[in-house]
């Protein structure tokens, strides 16, 4: 079992408040105490922000867990090996889709991880016994999510990033960097890290939906599959739409339709996820 502290010290609470180094302290010496409640509220309720949620994530649920950066390192390899295997790419417009598509694979392998992360997170804390002193403690139900959520996204993004540079990288020494840069413009990286970030956010939230409902990590690592299964066709669906409108504002319409598909999906996650059935169910 992993070495970690508790949730009751980790949100808010109560025993170590004075220990250096904690965010309660640290709110203490802001003034954020300055009447009331262990974080300021005049009613005494500790409000814990989303960020310190999401820090306690990145911290304790991917740097410090071997199991989540062997996962990561692994999907961070598999791309790498696609170019090693393609030794040869034809010139013309079907060698260039060849690099877009080697470019895609490069980021959304990382992002398959992170949804395999997200499912593993909940189920963890059950099993460890640190989800109910969170669940107990007065945080809103908005903060939990979106704290976890970024808690997970921001990591997995900045290892997409660094798996496409790399790619890139490994694709200019191999196929040469003026055909790479010609077929791989600024315009088509961003687009590539903007739709993996949205992918993220959507996946992310049915994900933490649906682990944060079942009992043991075998059951989140299925719902992980699932989700990972059905992304693929959506994300294949949404590459021959990007395909056919091309650019302008057909394309812009498309990437307009997914922000306003991951803010229904969040706003989905904040009202479904009610930490009374979480608690029931665990």
């Amino acid at each position: 079992m992993r070495d970690r502290r508790s949730a009751d010290d980790e949100y808010g609470c109560p025993p170590v408040v004075a220990r250096r180094g904690h965010p309660c302290r640290h709110a203490r010496g802001r003034g954020a105490v300055a009447r009331g409640g262990v974080h300021g509220d005049p009613r005494g309720r500790a409000h814990v922000k989303w960020w310190l949620i999401a820090w306690r994530e990145i911290r304790w649920e991917v740097f410090l867990d071997r199991a989540s950066l062997l996962r990561m390192s692994i999907f961070i390899v598999i791309p790498m090996l696609f170019i090693f295997s393609n030794r040869r790419i034809p010139l013309g417009t079907g060698g260039d889709l060849t690099l877009v598509a080697l470019a895609a694979q490069s980021v959304f392998f990382p992002a398959l991880s992170g949804v395999a992360l997200i499912a593993a997170t909940f189920t963890a804390e059950k099993e460890n016994g640190t989800l109910v002193p969170l669940l107990a403690a007065p945080i809103r139900d908005f903060d939990i999510v979106l704290g976890k959520l970024v808690g997970m996204v921001l990591p997995v993004m900045l290892t997409c990033a660094v798996t496409l540079a790399a790619a890139y990288a490994l694709a200019s020494f191999r196929y040469g960097a003026p055909r790479v840069a010609s077929a791989l413009g600024p315009e088509v990286l961003y687009a590539i890290l903007v739709l993996a970030f949205l992918y993220l956010i959507t996946t992310g939230s049915i994900t933490m939906i649906v682990a944060a409902r079942v009992r043991s990590s075998r059951a989140a690592q299925q719902v992980a599959g699932l989700v990972i299964a059905l992304s693929v066709f959506v994300l294949g669906g949404l590459g021959f739409v990007a395909s056919q409108v091309a650019e302008g504002w057909p394309l812009v319409a498309v990437g307009a339709l997914l922000v306003v598909f991951d803010l229904v999906a969040l706003e989905i996650a904040r009202r479904v996820w009610q930490r009374g059935e979480v608690i029931a169910r665990i």
